[in-house]
């Protein structure tokens, strides 16, 4: 308790000193669990956000340029390939397949503004394989897909979020009609490069006839049934899903001239480069620390020659070498813990902070911090004031008494 009352007295005498003595652990402490919190927070967000924007239950299949550019015989992807991927007897029936055609900005004019918007065509399948909904308006109906309609679905954000249904915008010169808005998504890629919200879609004959004379679909995209009895393996059913459209392509094909992406498959990168970034930041939160460790046990041998009459004074009252080093030691450890329980206050408060900011202003950000980062974090800050405290109590413990009670 006296090692206590002895930290607590340096804190309110000397708070400058005892602030600039336990500021490293402070940071490091502090560093550790907003980090924690930040990375594990962000993973879950950046994995809701890529299964709203574009389902990681989604195989998209897309020509493979290279190949078709090195290869005289390679094939580019057809409608019969979507036709056959859609009716193959070897994928599930409750697997849903779609075309998206063109996926190319065009020149587009409204309120004498001009606008050039990412433009696909879409049938009727698109909108539960993207998990699209018109907020207002109507969807795409049978006569627009059959009748090659002029008309087109926007995003809520598309020729600056000034549409509504009814008006009229000139894509490359000739009138289409707005019939609906569709509802938000999440944005993905740098710049929400990856978002329906500004495209603009239009009826796959439509499009077809108006702008690619090719009718050849850009990608082919599958979203894979998952029985909601197994939710956990989504992964597992995308992959084996893979493997069958890869092998139903192969048959009609001597060259592979075809990619399929999916949302899992860079999760082994993601956990590469996730791991890579913690490494880092543990290593600045470890060297942190350390550096603080040094501090403190500068700060406590200039502690030992101030109190050498002290020391001397109790060994001459019959303390041992062995109380005095325990007493240095717990003065240590108190000043340790007590930096790394300020961090933690001042971590709680940065991401409370960073949790109102981020969901008032970006996107849903909860507020969360990993327990096993606190214990860390004051398990870690324990170690240093036992590591960095040592030698200046075996220093106070190994001083002559006699010496130390005729010191100034």
């Amino acid at each position: 308790m006296s090692a206590i009352r002895d930290a607590l007295e340096m804190f309110r005498d000397q708070k400058v000193r005892f602030m600039l003595t336990v500021s490293g652990i402070v940071v490091g402490v502090a560093s550790l669990v907003v980090m924690a919190s930040v990375l594990e927070v962000g993973q879950a967000v950046l994995r809701d956000s890529s299964a709203e924007a574009s389902g990681d239950d989604i195989l998209t299949v897309s020509n493979d340029w290279h190949q078709l550019n090195d290869h005289p015989d390679a094939k580019r992807l057809d409608h019969a390939d979507q036709v056959d991927i859609s009716s193959s007897a070897l994928l599930s029936p409750e697997n849903q397949v779609t075309g998206t055609y063109g996926m190319e900005d065009r020149p587009v004019r409204f309120n004498e503004k001009d606008y050039r918007p990412l433009t696909l065509g879409v049938d009727p399948e698109a909108f539960g394989v993207y998990r699209l909904s018109v907020e207002k308006g109507r969807e795409f109906g049978t006569a627009d897909y059959e009748g090659a309609r002029r008309v087109i679905l926007a995003g809520c954000d598309a020729l600056d979020g000034g549409l509504q249904p009814g008006d009229v915008v000139r894509v490359q010169g000739a009138p289409y009609t707005v019939v609906g808005i569709l509802a938000k998504k999440a944005e993905m890629g740098p710049g929400g490069a990856w978002s329906w919200n500004r495209r603009l879609l239009f009826p796959q004959r439509t499009y077809q006839l108006d702008f690619d004379p090719s009718r050849r679909p850009t990608n082919i995209v599958v979203k894979v049934a998952v029985p909601p009895t197994y939710p956990g393996l989504v992964k597992d059913y995308v992959i084996a899903t893979r493997t069958l459209v890869d092998g139903i392509l192969q048959r009609k094909r001597s060259v592979k001239s075809w990619e399929i992406d999916g949302v899992s498959d860079d999760a082994s990168t993601e956990a590469l480069i996730m791991n890579t970034i913690q490494a880092l930041l543990y290593m600045t939160t470890l060297f942190s620390m350390i550096v603080g460790g040094i501090n403190i046990m500068n700060i406590m041998l200039v502690t030992v020659v101030e109190r050498t009459r002290e020391i001397g004074l109790r060994r001459a009252l019959g303390a041992t070498q062995a109380e005095i080093l325990r007493q240095f030691l717990a003065e240590t450890l108190t000043i340790t813990l007590t930096g790394a329980v300020i961090g933690l206050v001042g971590a709680v408060g940065i991401l409370g902070i960073a949790a109102w900011a981020m969901t008032k202003w970006v996107t849903v950000w909860p507020f969360q911090i990993e327990p096993w980062s606190v214990f860390l974090g004051l398990g870690f800050s324990s170690m240093i004031g036992v590591i960095f405290g040592m030698y200046p109590a075996w220093r106070a413990s190994r001083l002559d008494p006699v010496e130390a009670l005729r010191s100034q």
